[in-house]
């Protein structure tokens, strides 16, 4: 069963709110996260960082993520994995 949560984000003066899921599968996660319409993929690389992917990389209807805003993001979450 997913979980679903927000992180607020501060990035460029004002707070974001990114909608996350998490999605577990086998003994990997991944946390589906949507900001401002655009939806990207977080989950661990072979080296075990944090990387974003796009949701939908086939498709040309929605925009980009903000790089800086999902680097933000990514730090952010990497700060409360390490909380544990």
């Amino acid at each position: 069963m997913a979980e679903s949560f927000f992180l607020e984000i501060p990035y460029h003066g004002s707070l974001h709110k990114i909608s996350c899921r998490l999605r577990l599968s086998g003994y990997s996660y991944q946390v589906l996260c949507i900001s401002g319409g655009t939806g990207f993929i977080l989950e661990r690389d072979d080296e075990g960082n944090l990387r974003a992917l796009e949701a939908d990389p086939f498709s040309g209807i929605h925009p980009k993520p903000d790089t800086g805003l999902v680097r933000e993001l990514i730090l952010e979450m990497e700060r409360i994995l390490h909380k544990e």
